[in-house]
């Protein structure tokens, strides 16, 4: 077998494949030079569509600063192909338009004008897209240059890609774009298939996948589960029977006997409470309780725990405590502060556990 060659051997053998590969020398750089221009005559020659714009969804114009002279420049020279749609784009470029176009051409329909960039153009073109208003962008980007809305632009071209609409993001690919905007506009209901985001809703191919997880998660909350489906569980290995083990100070269990019901769901009830739900309680704010058990607990001064508490010190601390009144949701909070000691509030907390345990 023989050895790999590097990647600098492989970029060696290319820059010495085919001159036309690579186009290096000056007379070959005239040439097609001079074929860009004979396809830019052909496709920018006056002709008549077989769509009216209105029955084709918006091309938008976009260009940052350093993008404008190109973008003026891209207009001029495909005026003939642009003018057959419904234009939008920023406050910039729309002026462009009108100014070489004219506004009062009743042959040309002028879109939507949106604000600038950086003052929230980028988003509404977005939304048109989401109105399913928008078939195309070309959005001369600068890559050289930092920008304020750079969200706004990033969240302009992930809905592009969402809905698979036709994006050029340079005068290459939108000089390329034009042929075939010509060509579908000449051929008519036949070329739909050529320029579909002009008619039709598209999705990219991840949105299906996206779709069905987002009604996967939308069952397990209506069933009561975590949005999230939980993984499998392995199976555990077959425990010896009448094995014990011991879970510190609750009694032992034997495997090999099943556990009455009454006492798993009881375990399950214990397990289920956590100090986020004590917290809440104590700040008045736990839906289980109704006013009057609140109360009770407030008042409980039981002394089963007066042993666990003699380490506690007398100390005064500043805690909030809560005025419990029904609300929009069963319960309304309203902090006040007031003395309590360390003491009362973890015989309070405890109180609280046997409460819930209980029912």
């Amino acid at each position: 077998m023989s050895r790999r060659e590097s990647f600098a051997v492989q970029l060696n053998n290319q820059r010495s494949g085919p001159a036309g590969r690579r186009g290096s020398t000056y007379a070959q750089r005239l040439s097609l030079a001079e074929q860009v221009g004979t396809a830019t005559d052909e496709v920018t020659a006056p002709f008549t569509s077989t769509f009216a714009p209105n029955e084709m969804r918006q091309l938008a114009l976009v260009a940052h600063n350093h993008m404008k002279p190109a973008m003026k420049q891209f207009i001029e020279t495909y005026s003939e192909i642009l003018k057959k749609f419904r234009i939008t784009g920023t406050q910039t470029t729309m002026k462009m338009c009108k100014s070489m176009w004219g506004e009062d051409d009743p042959a040309i329909h002028y879109g939507l004008t949106c604000t600038s960039g950086p003052l929230g153009g980028d988003a509404q073109i977005a939304a048109l897209m989401c109105m399913e208003d928008l078939g195309g962008i070309i959005f001369f980007v600068d890559p050289l240059s930092a920008h304020p809305h750079q969200a706004d632009i990033d969240s302009l071209l992930r809905l592009a890609n969402c809905g698979n609409v036709i994006v050029c993001p340079n005068p290459a690919s939108a000089s390329s774009m034009m042929h075939t905007l010509r060509c579908a506009l000449l051929k008519g209901e036949r070329a739909r298939g050529m320029i579909p985001s002009f008619f039709e809703t598209l999705e990219s191919p991840a949105v299906e996948e996206y779709k069905h997880q987002q009604a996967v998660a939308l069952a397990n909350v209506i069933k009561g589960n975590s949005p999230s489906a939980p993984a499998p569980q392995a199976a555990e290995p077959p425990k010896e029977v009448g094995k014990s083990v011991s879970f510190g100070t609750e009694k032992s269990v034997s495997f090999g006997e099943p556990a009455p019901v009454e006492e798993e769901k009881k375990k399950k009830e214990v397990a289920d409470i956590s100090q986020t739900t004590i917290d809440r309680a104590l700040m008045g704010q736990s839906m289980m309780f109704s006013n009057a058990r609140l109360q009770a607990l407030l008042n409980n001064d039981s002394d089963d725990d007066s042993d666990d508490d003699s380490d506690e010190t007398g100390d005064v601390v500043a805690v909030p405590t809560a005025k419990v009144s029904k609300g929009l949701f069963g319960i309304k909070t309203k902090t006040a502060t007031k003395s309590k000691t360390r003491m009362n509030m973890k015989k309070l907390g405890k109180s609280v556990r046997k409460m819930i345990i209980k029912d």
